[in-house]
């Protein structure tokens, strides 16, 4: 893999690893993010976005939305040695829908800065 994205968790096992031993923190309501130290050296990510979230076009936008993020924190050498699984919660009917993207990003920059401080 190249070093100019970053490592995406797909297998099933990992997310579950990342559930019974990591670390919780729900940045707002809608969203919470399962991390862990890890010893690969560089951020490995995951999303869960179940369909109570919403239509496919709009969980597909939220990933979209986080790869995004992750490639743009990486440019800015803002990266973190940890495993972290970013899952949405479901919330009222068109919340995702009508949901920023400005406020996503400041939602993941919280939950990112408290990260950093209990890594």
């Amino acid at each position: 893999m190249e070093n100019s994205s970053p490592h995406v968790i797909k297998r099933s096992s990992e997310f579950l690893s990342l559930k019974q031993t990591g670390k919780r923190y729900w940045p707002t309501k809608w969203l919470l993010l399962n991390y862990q130290k890890n010893s690969v050296g560089q951020l490995r990510f995951g999303v869960t976005a179940s369909r109570k979230i919403g239509s496919a076009v709009v969980r597909n936008k939220l990933k979209r939305w986080v790869r995004e993020y992750f490639r743009a924190s990486l440019v800015a050498g803002k990266t973190i040695e940890a495993d972290i699984n970013i899952i949405f919660k479901p919330m009222d009917a068109n919340f995702y829908k009508g949901l920023a993207h400005e406020e996503f990003v400041k939602a993941l920059d919280r939950g990112l800065e408290v990260l950093r401080k209990n890594i």
